[in-house]
């Protein structure tokens, strides 16, 4: 297989239809103080045809653990390489994936950025006066992926389930 940054034509900018999400279970904890986050993903795929890697997109995330789990249970485990250029985290499988319904499990952190794109810190002032510190999101097109790896294009729709772990008040 060729280096996502050296893809041409479509293929460039497209991420491959071989391997399709259908539900995203996220967990996301963010630290304020810190500026930064944790997250944890299981998304319900449809491989379409038998792949040895999965490519997604991802940016300015750092990933821990990657591992899919198939329809009989069976753990497959899966080194990443995170592309910045093309925004592209391959998955190279220890084995071949075949047709069905699979779990893609991905444990990432990230920093609250700026950048006003993905998962961002931002300030507000309260009605007393003080700043508070805030966590929010831009989730346009091509902006998710700073938030957690994912398939970030308009046609690859798929259900969410989000929950936030965040300090109590």
């Amino acid at each position: 297989m060729h280096d996502a940054s050296a893809a041409t034509g479509e293929a460039a900018y497209r991420l491959p239809r071989t391997v399709l999400p259908r539900r995203y279970q996220l967990r996301i904890e963010p630290d304020l103080d810190a500026a930064t986050f944790t997250g944890t993903e299981d998304v319900a795929v449809e491989v379409v045809e038998a792949v040895d890697r999965i490519l997604l997109n991802a940016a300015d995330l750092e990933i821990d653990d990657a591992w899919l789990v198939g329809p009989d249970g069976t753990r497959m485990e899966a080194t990443t390489s995170l592309d910045e250029q093309s925004e592209r985290l391959t998955l190279v499988l220890d084995g071949e994936a075949a047709p069905g319904d699979w779990t893609v499990h991905l444990a990432f952190r990230g920093i609250l950025n700026d950048k006003l794109k993905g998962f961002y810190r931002s300030v507000f002032t309260g009605a007393d006066g003080t700043q508070q510190v805030i966590g929010t999101t831009q989730m346009e097109a091509t902006d998710a992926r700073r938030a957690f790896p994912c398939w970030d294009e308009p046609d690859m729709k798929a259900v969410y389930a989000v929950t936030l772990v965040v300090p109590r008040g």
